[in-house]
């Protein structure tokens, strides 16, 4: 089987080559049993209930993972770390996003990840070498549903650069306009990565024009944190401020507390953040582009405020995915020449 595995900060998202595909928070915390879940969450899907065993090398560890962390974890925030590539919580996220995606009848699994620009030459042979060597025994104790993960081809690809894969998969005669740039702007929870791509006769990827910024769709979260905090003198937890970043609002001592206008200025200013550093890594090249393309789950949200970057700005679809459903194209292509 082949995977296309993209392990943000915010969000994991995987597909696999039999069209499944699951997402789920970046959340992980320790996890305890559950002696009442087998009564009340019977019909809950296994995604949004994740208790899950991982043996290893380092022994038998139990965690919640995604929303089951995020509702009832220890701890419930994201993981911002910039090395958590050689983390036990990555490789837990690593392994059950693996389990998931697997059936039975899978013994051979491909694999193909990513790492935001900035951290690709430094990380991307240890963290090639680490999956490869990487065995686990997955167990999901309420689903009854145990799988061994482990890899037999690994790749590791710059994130961006695989959502340019899948947002030209469909059309790529309609982009190849010689002597022209494409430019991909992947908005995640804790980066955004830019690539640039020269059209002259095939795809040259530009890595001077390229890079990551150090900010994302996490920016917003802090402040609404503190908007939350003077508009109730209250505290929130991360789950309260995706329900205000996903509805404009949050239910608060019976009424709903608004935020659409602070939201809409908190991600104009992101935007332009975002439209001024990669104008400045452009320059000239900038009158060159034919399209600039966004993606990634932060890229989704802050499209309307991205639209003005260029005359021809594209939402690529299922934005979320991009890098995932890029990564497992570049999986079948290479299994395809071996």
């Amino acid at each position: 089987m082949n995977i296309g595995l993209d392990l943000g900060y915010g969000y994991v998202k995987g597909v696999n080559d039999k069209g499944k595909k699951i997402l789920f928070p970046s959340i992980v915390s320790i996890g305890f049993d559950r002696i009442l879940s087998g009564i009340f969450n019977t019909n809950e899907n296994i995604v949004d209930n994740m208790y899950v065993k991982i043996a290893d090398d380092g022994g038998e560890k139990s965690y919640y993972i995604g929303e089951l962390a995020k509702r009832e974890g220890f701890s419930d925030s994201f993981m911002l770390d910039t090395e958590k590539y050689n983390q036990s919580e990555a490789k837990a996220l690593l392994a059950t996003a693996t389990a998931l995606l697997m059936t039975d009848e899978d013994k051979i699994i491909n694999i193909v990840t990513g790492l935001p620009l900035k951290q690709y030459q430094t990380y991307r042979k240890q963290f090639e070498k680490e999956i490869k060597q990487y065995k686990a025994i997955v167990s999901f104790p309420e689903y009854n549903l145990t799988r061994i993960v482990k890899f037999d081809k690994v790749i590791i690809f710059p994130q961006a650069a695989g959502a340019v894969y899948h947002a030209l998969m469909n059309n790529l005669d309609k982009y190849m306009i010689k002597d022209s740039y494409i430019v991909l702007i992947d908005v995640g929870f804790k980066t955004t990565d830019y690539v640039v791509f020269l059209i002259n006769n095939r795809l040259r990827f530009s890595p001077d024009l390229s890079g990551t910024l150090d900010i994302g769709i996490s920016k917003i979260f802090v402040a609404l944190d503190k908007l939350y905090t003077q508009k109730t003198g209250s505290n929130t937890d991360t789950e309260g401020l995706l329900s205000i970043l996903e509805n404009n609002n949050i239910y608060f001592r019976g009424q709903y507390i608004d935020f659409t206008k602070e939201l809409n200025i908190l991600k104009n200013e992101l935007a332009r953040l975002i439209k001024k550093s990669i104008l400045n890594s452009l320059k000239d090249k900038y009158e060159k582009v034919s399209t600039m393309f966004v993606a990634g789950g932060g890229g989704k949200d802050l499209y309307p405020y991205l639209k003005d970057a260029h005359a021809n700005v594209e939402l690529v679809k299922d934005a979320q995915f991009a890098n995932a459903y890029g990564f497992l194209k570049i999986c079948q292509m290479q299994q395809d020449i071996a």
